[in-house]
């Protein structure tokens, strides 16, 4: 039996296994429809349900030169998504009463950087430790390092402002939180993370990226050039593969969430200490607190969550503590994706909530106004809808041109070139609705901030 035919039998049991063949249909029509309009090569999708992967498959291709199929199975550069997996060594450390979040990192790390002594893992992990995103200059990404503490030594210069007072998001300082994994542990990172973190959680396919290694599961990297979509050049991340520059699957990344719903490997307070915010002296929340980001949703979900943006790869990993269900998108490509609300989108099809039989047909002129920073611009645009699917048309020569629109469980889904935005329609007296686009660590639901578009029939 052909690798290929073995994974998509293993596709076809996820799915059949957690979902009712009509959703599944649903998902694939979105999910194809998405790489229509944002003209991506490929998309992997994963969910688990309380530990337990219900739904995993592929769409498009992990080669376009080759037309090599997007498999649950192929890996894909997790970009900043890597943050997670390294807190996660965090939290499990934490738990073993190895590790103080507050407590300076000169403790584990006794080579480090006097500027950077009194630094502490809540600072670093958070973002509010003043260090810079990445080193200095360029020539450090020329090289294939091969020990943390060469990826430690080439983080210098001053901090940005005073340990504590502001937030500025770092890729480099989680350099620093894998040396203190090594310190705290007495073990290698990269080992560390092998065995104490994704060995137990039975994540198979995920490791440090090593661009010498790769193989036919690995997913070429791609990227928008011109309109068009170009295959990109392969860059070293060996520099920072505990912030940015592992190789996985949305299926082992899902399982990654079985650390915080299974007590035994991260303690119940370590989690909700991991999932807090932090705190500016000013009192403002940044939303973020071991390196995950808390959010809310368009629908009103409290979501924990991550994404990632890197050369080859937009991903995400969302979690809804209310339901324990996980998700998580990967595209093999650098792109402008609003990933975390397309995320989102696709969750509804995995949580709580009756489906409607009934299917909106609707073809109808409409009067459209798009609110951006720069003000509001009219336009006349058309919405057609047969049985709940269909387009919404603006006459204009942007993005919003002509977008594809699939029937929801709550709402409708917008397919951009942006990703997919939540739309309401209204049907009750004369067409109206609205269409939302945000990103994370939102404070309220987003509906409530205001439209990007607005539209109702014209009179």
């Amino acid at each position: 039996m052909s690798r290929i035919y073995s994974q998509l039998i293993l596709v076809l049991l996820v799915v059949c296994g957690g979902l009712h063949a009509q959703e599944s249909q649903r998902i694939d029509f979105l999910s194809e429809s998405f790489l229509r309009q944002t003209q991506l090569p490929g998309l992997s999708i994963a969910v688990a349900k309380e530990g337990k992967v219900i739904y995993a498959k592929g769409f498009g291709f992990s080669n376009l030169e080759d037309q090599r199929p997007m498999l649950p199975s192929s890996c894909i550069r997790t970009a900043s998504v890597a943050k997670v997996l390294t807190a996660t060594a965090l939290g499990r450390l934490a738990t073993e009463g190895l590790l103080d979040f507050d407590a300076p990192i000169k403790k584990y790390v006794p080579y480090i950087n006097r500027n950077y002594v009194n630094l502490t893992v809540r600072q670093l992990a958070g973002h509010t430790s003043g260090l810079k995103h990445r080193p200095s200059g360029r020539g450090y990404q020329n090289k294939q390092y091969t020990t943390i503490k060469e990826t430690v030594d080439i983080i210098n210069g001053p901090l940005l402002f005073e340990p504590g007072t502001d937030y500025k998001y770092s890729t480099a300082a989680f350099n620093l939180l894998a040396a203190v994994i090594e310190g705290a542990s007495g073990i290698p990172y990269d080992e560390y993370m092998k065995t104490r973190v994704f060995a137990p959680l039975k994540m198979e396919h995920t490791s440090p990226e090593n661009i010498n290694k790769l193989t036919d599961r690995d997913a070429e990297i791609y990227y928008h050039k011109k309109g068009k979509l170009k295959r990109d050049k392969l860059n070293n991340g060996s520099y920072k593969v505990p912030g940015a520059a592992f190789r996985s699957t949305p299926s082992d990344l899902v399982k990654l969430m079985g650390a915080y719903t299974d007590r035994g490997f991260i303690s119940g307070k370590v989690v909700e200490d991991m999932f807090a915010s932090n705190s500016l002296p000013n009192g403002k929340k940044t939303h973020v607190g071991i390196a995950w980001r808390s959010s809310i949703d368009v629908f009103g979900n409290a979501v924990i969550e991550h994404a990632g943006s890197w050369r080859g790869a937009r991903t995400v990993l969302v979690y809804y503590p209310e339901d324990e269900l996980s998700l998580a998108v990967m595209v093999n490509a650098e792109c402008q994706l609003l990933i975390e609300e397309t995320a989102h989108i696709f969750a509804q099809f995995f949580l709580n909530g009756a489906w409607s039989t009934s299917r909106l047909s609707v073809n109808e002129k409409i009067k459209v106004v798009h609110h951006s920073k720069e003000g509001q611009v009219q336009y006349k645009g058309n919405l057609l809808l047969d049985l709940g699917r269909g387009t919404l048309s603006v006459e204009s020569e942007n993005y919003l041109k002509s977008n594809e629109v699939v029937q929801l469980q709550n709402g409708f889904a917008l397919s951009t070139f942006y990703g997919l935005f939540f739309m309401e329609i209204d049907t009750s007296s004369i067409l109206d609705g609205q269409v939302y686009a945000y990103r994370t660590r939102n404070e309220r639901n987003p509906r409530e901030e205001g439209p990007l578009l607005e539209f109702r029939s014209l009179d």
